[in-house]
């Protein structure tokens, strides 16, 4: 009737063991609804059977796949289980045929059993993995007066015969709103107007709390501080040294992105390929720096090759863990066990980031130099300055420049006297890249060719750039086509790459680059006219002439240079000189040749000098450019009135300038991605058993088969990848993201396994709901991370209150049904930053590098290098929590203790727990006991009176009022602690001082350490801890 593969044949009950199954049948209960294929049997054949008749074919038995259509039907009778070689397996009593054998797995109970029976006596029904099929947008059931996401989840309460809850009151919907999407708590005044506000107006009043909270300075933060456990964010390089590093202005560009709702799919396509877009800026190649949060192993004696491809090995698991919820990582040694990824997909995905330039270096290259967002403003400010003073500057040279030749004749006049220093003009000096330097020309040696008179001989340490400027020799000119420029160089010693650079008329713009050798550059895109490769080192010891057409590094006909320079990493270069040459070539006499002049300066200044500028300066008219050129060098250089005018404007340019190179050099230097050249790729290989020594066939970049292909693309690299993962086609990303926001608002995702979405995570509770979300996400709101977030807490489903029933408890104990509103126990970041702002001293400074608040000694002298933890002060002690450092081999003890992960991989979920020591962290922490100083404080303002300053601070803690009962255990509490400190009043100064707290003349030490005991009490309230 079948014809099974392999030995499957085998799979047939003797009859003796036929008529056992008949026995058991009979006692199975008569089927009434066929059972659900994806709820119900797929997940019994993916937790039972699909370890040895699953996708990896390393392990499967009989070469039989139960999780393919085909195949698992093959041993399917359908509509008879007694029939059927499957269902006689896992039935049977005998130990030799019963499946999964007894000595591999756990025998199936009887429910299991009945739910596979009731599903093949009901025609076996196939259905393919939800997740992998793309959403479908559900037929709309609700009117204009309901909110889509209500009549979803209504409809599962009901059909479970519960009642949905009412809202909850507006002090629990003000305080939730706010910590939800700011992440801290609403300040008094503003709940005190919300309340009056909701009474009058509650759609009002809630639209517009939500308008406001959603524009706040406090959004991006919130937002930014859940993304880093997906990104692995740390401060350090991670392994048994864990270096510093310096990635927060990637963490800043995080916060930034959320600030202005940068719509997630460029938010998606910046972190993963922002150097791949046609034209990539200084953010865009930040913000891959995404990918560079992976770790960098410093130890001495490793190997860099083995952590270079754990570090791509990561990033494919983090890509596919965050936007695809897969459990990709299965199948870096073998085919995945669950889901159909084959280790050749794998090292498929593999290939788009394996051709990243990065080589687990000790220096990271490469490398973007940033400055942090407070250093920008004083860019600009210093950049101003350079401005104003460059015009007052040229305002005043251009005074002292003789009149255009081609003007009406003027009579000759005599010259001032003259003050001539000895000293030549300075051939090269400029800005390139940050640098400004000055270097001395000397004699040419013999063997240099004949057109050279004199050569910069140049030294770099190794792994150094130095740099020599032509900004002068070869006058401000515009490019013709055809235009070459010709290098004359000699290596004395070989540096690792040697590149020309050229400035256009934009003083900052030097950004037209070629280059010899190989090696890692600051600046410019590799295999652009911004950094073109121009070929191998010329050879050490002779003189060479090398030629670069303009044209090929993008100085284009018409535009106008103003500058030249030649940089060098390491080695020694004796430097002839930069010439052009051009297709529309200006006559000249040689002897007025600016450059030509400083050359022969050295053979008889008094034949060369003297009579060619008394007969320069003698008339203006019928004059060559070079003359007019070293003319005004003489009126603005030799001149006494001429230096007498330029010299104090010179000093405040040169001021402008030093602050500006000042402000520059406090440039970061960032880990960010870059694509190799083409000539550079290379070729990826699956590796065995996952093993870097074991490469096996190669493989190019692709998508695995049970999903959507990849969009035809000019390469298939980062970028291709980026945009498939945010192509409609694509049916998990969407999905995967609005879950995580879900489960950020209420606790648990409509998929509870948040990294999981493969066969072996959990179903969503909620189906069509999750599929709307998604598909109005992206069709609607555009990909709109607000407007996501304003989607669902509009809904009446977001304000319901957390009280419980009875009969809610024990029909949906999880309440996945969200007939209430879950409590949540806030995460670490939030738990810390509620409290500092509860006590009124939390910092609003955003941005810039980490900082390190309090924390106990000896933390960071268990971990390999021994860095200190150097405290903060000011208001870096208390700013918010995701500006702390974070040292993977140490995290923060306070972050740890309430369940932040190590970041060493990239973390989907965090698992809350409850622990006593969490309870001592609040109530003993320094920061906590600094908070709670804070509230006490804020408490006593404008009133010594103990009672009111209790209840001002139960209302700013919780926001709400206390109750009777609540505030008699509060002044009982009151009483006996200031009891204990009128018996020893040096424990009340004690406990102050611990808090910071300085009183003034006016408080009571008794009154005020009381107070702050009963703070520090309310900072650890379940009620204050938890987001009702």
């Amino acid at each position: 009737m079948f014809t099974f593969p392999g030995e499957v044949v085998r799979l047939l009950i003797p009859t003796a063991a036929g008529l056992s199954l008949l026995i058991f049948s009979s006692l199975l209960p008569e089927s009434i609804d066929p059972a659900d294929f994806t709820s119900e049997v797929r997940p019994i054949l993916s937790r039972q059977c699909l370890p040895c008749h699953g996708p990896d074919a390393a392990t499967r038995k009989k070469d039989l796949r139960l999780d393919v259509k085909d195949q698992l039907l093959g041993v399917i009778e359908v509509g008879s289980a007694g029939s059927s070689p499957l269902f006689q397996r896992i039935s049977s009593d005998d130990p030799e045929l019963r499946m999964p054998p007894p000595d591999h797995a756990k025998a199936l109970s009887n429910q299991e059993i009945s739910i596979l029976k009731q599903w093949i006596d009901a025609g076996a029904a196939w259905e393919e993995h939800w997740a992998f099929i793309p959403p479908v947008m559900p037929a709309a059931e609700w009117n204009t007066q309901q909110h889509p996401i209500d009549v979803f989840i209504e409809k599962k309460i009901t059909a479970n015969g519960l009642n949905a809850n009412g809202p909850a009151s507006a002090e629990v919907l003000i305080r939730r709103l706010s910590l939800d999407l700011i992440g801290l708590p609403p300040e008094p005044e503003r709940v005190s107007r919300f309340i009056e506000e909701y009474s009058k107006d509650p759609v009002g009043a809630w639209k517009l709390l939500i308008d406001e909270l959603l524009a706040s300075e406090s959004f991006g933060e919130r937002w930014a501080s859940a993304w880093l456990d997906l990104a692995r964010y740390a401060d350090t390089k991670g392994y048994e040294q864990d270096g510093m590093r310096n990635i927060w202005p990637w963490r800043d560009w995080v916060i930034q992105a959320f600030d202005r709702d940068l719509p997630f799919d460029q938010f998606t396509i910046l972190q993963l390929a922002g150097d791949l877009i046609d034209t990539p800026d200084e953010s865009s190649r930040l913000a891959t720096a995404f990918h560079r949060n992976t770790m960098t192993n410093d130890e001495g004696g490793t190997q860099n090759e083995e952590f270079r491809v754990a570090a791509v090995v990561d990033r494919v698991n983090t890509t596919m863990q965050v936007w695809q919820g897969l459990t990709a990582g299965c199948a870096q040694c073998h085919d995945h066990k669950y889901d159909p990824l084959s280790q050749v997909e794998y090292y498929q995905l593999y290939d788009f980031f394996n051709q990243s330039e990065d080589a687990d270096l000790n220096s990271e290259a490469p490398l973007l130099k940033v400055l942090g967002n407070a250093e920008k403003l004083l860019l600009g400010d210093a950049q101003q300055q350079v401005e104003k003073a460059q015009q007052v500057l040229d305002q005043a040279a251009r005074a002292l420049v003789i009149p255009d030749p081609e003007a009406a004749p003027t009579e000759a006049g005599a010259l001032d006297e003259i003050a001539f220093s000895g000293k030549m003009p300075a051939l090269c000096q400029s800005q390139v890249d940050g640098k400004k330097s000055e270097w001395p020309w000397v004699q040419a040696p013999p063997d240099a060719p004949e057109e050279i008179h004199q050569v910069i001989r140049q030294s770099a340490p190794e792994g150094q750039t130095r740099q020599v400027f032509f900004e002068r020799s070869l006058h401000t000119h515009v490019a013709a086509q055809g235009d070459r420029y010709h290098i004359d160089a000699r290596i004395v010693e070989p540096p690792e790459w040697m590149l020309l650079q050229v400035r256009l008329a934009d003083p900052s713009v030097w950004e037209h680059r070629g280059y010899w050798g190989t090696g890692t550059f600051a600046h410019g895109v590799d295999g652009t006219e911004s950094l073109l490769f121009q070929g191998e080192l010329p050879a050490t010891g002779d003189w060479v002439h090398l030629v670069i057409d303009a044209e090929s590094i993008g100085i284009e006909s018409g535009k106008i240079v103003t500058g030249i320079a030649m940089t060098q990493q390491g080695g020694v270069i004796e430097w002839g000189g930069v010439r052009r040459e051009s297709s529309q070539p200006t006559e000249r006499d040689d002897l007025f040749s600016f450059s030509a002049f400083v050359d022969r300066w050295g053979e008889d200044p008094s034949d060369l000098f003297e009579p060619r500028i008394r007969q320069a300066i003698g008339a203006t008219h019928n004059k060559t450019d070079d003359e007019f050129d070293l003319e005004t060098w003489w009126k603005q250089q030799i001149s006494i009135e001429g230096r007498r005018l330029l010299i104090a404007q010179q000093q405040l340019f040169d001021q402008a300038m030093k602050r500006q190179v000042e402000v520059e050099a406090m440039a970061v230097s960032v880990p960010v991605m870059a694509q190799l050249a083409t000539e550079k790729l290379r070729s990826t290989h699956l590796l065995k058993r996952g093993s870097y020594l074991s490469p096996g066939d190669p493989v190019a970049a692709d998508i695995p088969q049970f999903l959507p292909a990849i969009d035809e693309a000019p390469a298939r690299n980062r970028l291709a990848l980026a945009r498939w993962l945010v192509s409609p086609r694509n049916p998990l990303t969407a999905r995967v993201h609005v879950n995580r926001v879900w489960e950020q608002l209420f606790g648990t995702g409509l998929v509870e396994t948040l990294e999981d979405f493969g066969t072996q995570g959990a179903l969503p509770s909620h189906p069509q709901l999750l599929d709307w979300l998604a598909l109005t996400w992206q069709q609607e709101d555009g990909w709109s991370h607000k407007e996501l977030l304003r989607r669902i807490v509009t809904s009446d489903t977001y304000r319901r209150s957390s009280r419980r029933t009875p009969l809610q408890q024990q029909v949906d104990p999880d309440n996945r049904l969200l007939s209430h509103a879950t409590r949540i126990r806030l995460p670490a970041e939030l738990i810390r930053d509620q409290a500092l702002a509860i006590g009124g001293i939390l910092s609003p400074k955003k941005f810039g590098p980490s900082v390190y608040p309090p924390q106990p000694d000896g933390i960071w002298q268990v971990v390999y290098n021994g860095s200190g933890w150097k405290e903060s002060q000011g208001e870096d002690r208390v700013r918010r929590s995701l500006y702390t450092f974070f040292r993977r081999t140490a995290p923060y003890p306070t972050m740890l203790t309430f369940d932040a992960p190590t970041r060493d991989v990239c973390t989907p979920r965090r698992i809350r727990t409850n622990t006593p020591l969490q309870a001592l962290v609040v109530l003993n922490d320094p920061v906590y006991i600094e908070a709670a100083a804070g509230l006490a404080r804020w408490s006593l303002a404008g009133s010594n009176d103990l009672t009111r300053a209790i209840q001002r601070a139960f209302q700013r803690a919780t926001c709400r009022q206390a109750t009777p009962q609540e505030l008699k255990l509060l002044m009982d509490l009151s009483d006996q602690q200031k009891q204990v400190f009128q018996l020893d009043p040096s424990s009340a100064h004690s406990f102050l001082e611990s808090g910071r707290w300085d009183l003034d003349d006016s408080q009571n030490p008794i009154d005020a350490a009381t107070l702050m005991v009963i703070a520090n009490v309310l900072l650890n309230l379940d009620e204050v801890l938890v987001r009702g």
